[in-house]
């Protein structure tokens, strides 16, 4: 057992895919707690815990979970399904009123170049449904690297476009 899995800090019962999990969200380039968030997901063979529960875990708002998974599914590292209100959870009896999310982890319990592997067939399969709906996929955002020059123009244009300050009221005469 690992101190992580001593320490309760993974929901699931699987700390080592959860490590894993959390290495793999990193190197593709989310954030820590998004990694973290995706790394909980990855404790499970199979997930349908609620995002509330994630987020409550990670110290997170529900929003950043919702931005975790999406940004895992578009990099290819984790695939969801929708349940029906009727359908059961694997280890209940019935279903649940709210109905649930199955994620699935890409690559889950392989090592290494299996693991690109199906990441990039799961990014792939991804790309093509979302072209294929006529949308575009999610592009990162692109810094821009200014100059010297480019950044006194820019501020000598915005300093322009500001307008001067108005002079405060006079001051009451004294009798009043």
């Amino acid at each position: 057992m690992t101190a992580a899995a001593a320490l309760g800090m993974w929901i699931g019962p699987s700390p080592h895919e959860a490590v894993a999990g959390y290495n793999r969200a990193r190197e593709q380039g989310m954030s820590p707690l998004r990694a973290l968030a995706f790394g909980q997901i990855a404790s499970f063979r199979d997930g349908w815990v609620f995002r509330s529960k994630i987020a409550k875990r990670i110290g997170a708002s529900v929003r950043t979970v919702g931005r975790a998974i999406r940004q895992a599914k578009d990099l290819g590292l984790l695939g969801t399904a929708r349940a029906k209100k009727t359908e059961i959870p694997p280890g209940l009896e019935r279903p649940l009123v709210c109905g649930w999310s199955h994620r699935w982890i890409i690559g889950w319990g392989k090592a290494g170049e299996a693991v690109k592997l199906a990441v990039n067939a799961a990014r792939a399969r991804r790309l093509t449904k979302l072209t294929a709906k006529g949308l575009r996929p999610v592009a990162q955002p692109q810094r821009r690297r200014w100059t010297a020059e480019q950044l006194e123009r820019e501020l000598e244009l915005r300093a322009r476009q500001v307008p001067p300050p108005e002079p405060d009221p006079p001051d009451p005469p004294d009798g009043l």
